[in-house]
């Protein structure tokens, strides 16, 4: 049955991911190997992994990364632009922005590539984090040890703009997807 299972799923690949926006991976369910997202083939190690993984909320329910981008936060407020973002005295730390919905449609290789953009108190870009998404893992690990999701660090919103990012040899699409997903993120700021 496990078998069967994993192999309708990986009929479904594409569909998986593209809802689930979670990356491909390579994994044994049963008796074959099989590339798959999203599907659940009996609560073997990598599923009960990934169940933690979907769940990436620290104990008062924030995102995980606004959590890494904000080790300070205790408390956060969603606005219609983005999630304002406090600590324990209820001071503002700064500014979680996410691509998604101004990035739904740009896709890299595999699919969308969104992004969380954190901003300090005068809108300055402190990181960009690649969230969950469908591209091949090895093309998503270069795009991140290029250093391309620093490169706006320190800009204001004004200067982002206008940072031209060059694409990362070997991840052409993934990256023109990330600096893509970024522009449309802050395009109306």
């Amino acid at each position: 049955m496990k078998k069967i299972l994993c192999i309708v799923a990986a009929g479904l690949f594409a569909l998986g991911c593209a809802f689930a926006q979670q990356p491909a991976q390579q994994h044994n369910c049963g008796n074959s190997t099989q590339q798959h997202g999203g599907h659940n083939c009996g609560g073997c190690p990598h599923h009960q992994q990934h169940a933690k993984q979907q769940a990436e909320v620290n104990a008062d329910g924030i995102a995980m990364e606004i959590v890494r981008a904000f080790p300070k936060v205790k408390s956060v407020k969603k606005t219609a632009t983005w999630t304002e973002v406090y600590d324990a005295n209820k001071a503002l730390l700064g500014y979680a922005l996410y691509s998604k919905p101004a990035s739904d449609g740009i896709k890299g290789y595999l699919g969308e590539t969104p992004l969380m953009i954190a901003l300090d108190t005068h809108k300055k870009v402190l990181s960009v984090e690649m969230l969950k998404n469908s591209e091949t893992p090895a093309y998503a690990k270069k795009v991140k040890d290029s250093g391309l999701l620093k490169q706006w660090n320190g800009l204001s919103i004004k200067k982002a703009k206008k940072k031209k990012v060059d694409t990362v040899s070997g991840a052409t699409y993934t990256s023109k997807s990330v600096i893509a997903s970024f522009q449309a993120a802050i395009k109306n700021l």
